[in-house]
């Protein structure tokens, strides 16, 4: 590997190997100032040892960017063949055998669709209010279409997003959970079987819901039945489905965990699918070069808690 050969044509004793701990901090944080905090050293040595690291490898490898810091292609190469073990050599020259959500001010980065944030948010929230942790948390937008994209920013540590067809090696995955769908309507306006029927589900409006305003898997199944979904309207998000189920005679076709909470929020009635539908598995995925951070693998078992909480 790259980094192996420049490293024996220097002389592996003349490589000062806390150098690698802030290459991988750099690359987690995306920022001086971060990586700085997180490993306990000035913003002036950081930027010294980046120095050195720039030296070493001939590159630049971080260039700075709207939204902090940005790894060169050489540094994600080196990322990519070398994270889990630069993370295991950060664990030990730092001593860091357990991650103390208590003493720690990190926040940690999440994104996922708001469906899934609807049952996250609270929880974590509660979670960190009776255990009185230090730490703190972000959730963003994304969804199965923009998954890669928003993996790309520095700043996102975990995405949780429905699993996709095929990983790049520079990508971790786990599956937390797998699931379903329900039918939700609202019952004073629309007067329909309990459950519903195949002919009730075909012939009524439905609000379909769309990141792009394109077509689902509804449709797609419709189509094969030789039938059409018969749509009011679109909405992007999940949440937008609130207003327009309590005002309109309209069906919601969506995950079970969402509709169920909806349905707490909300006077609908929440039916099954009365046609044959596909299931769906949600995971998460995180960049390989942060594999081995024991706080990684923190939130990674809080995940795994939250999902066990929910029973999903």
């Amino acid at each position: 590997m790259f980094i192996i050969t420049s490293i024996n044509k220097i002389g592996l004793s003349q490589v000062d190997l806390n150098l690698l701990v802030v290459f991988q901090a750099l690359m987690q944080e995306g920022s001086v100032t971060r990586a700085g905090y997180k490993l306990n050293l000035s913003q002036s040595a950081v930027s010294a040892a980046l120095g050195r690291l720039r030296k070493l490898f001939d590159d630049p490898l971080f260039e700075r960017n709207r939204g902090g810091m940005s790894p060169t292609a050489k540094a994600l190469s080196l990322s990519v063949s070398l994270g889990p073990s630069l993370s295991n050599i950060a664990n030990v020259i730092l001593e860091e055998t357990e991650f103390e959500p208590w003493q720690s001010s990190r926040t940690f980065h999440l994104a996922m669709s708001d469906d899934i944030e609807v049952l996250f948010s609270p929880w974590i929230a509660k979670q960190k209010l009776d255990h009185n942790w230090g730490v703190n948390f972000a959730i963003h937008q994304t969804n199965s279409q923009l998954w890669r994209t928003t993996l790309d920013d520095p700043l996102i540590d975990i995405v949780l997003t429905t699993t996709p067809p095929q990983l790049p090696n520079d990508v971790q995955t786990e599956p937390l959970f797998s699931g379903d769908y329900r039918c939700l309507h609202n019952p004073q306006l629309l007067r329909l079987s309990q459950p519903l029927t195949e002919s009730e589900y075909i012939e009524t409006r439905h609000v379909r819901v769309s990141y792009n305003s394109q077509r689902g898997w509804v449709d797609d199944v419709l189509s094969v039945m030789g039938r059409t979904r018969n749509t009011l309207c679109t909405t992007s998000h999940f949440l937008g489905l609130v207003p327009i189920l309590r005002d309109l005679p309209v069906i919601a076709t969506i995950p079970e965990p969402v509709a169920v909470r909806i349905g707490e929020i909300i006077d609908v009635q929440v039916s099954p699918v009365p046609i044959k539908m596909p299931r769906f598995t949600i995971s998460a995925i995180w960049k390989t070069e942060i594999d081995g951070l024991i706080e990684n693998s923190w939130i990674r078992q809080i995940l795994k808690n939250f999902v066990q909480s929910h029973g999903l």
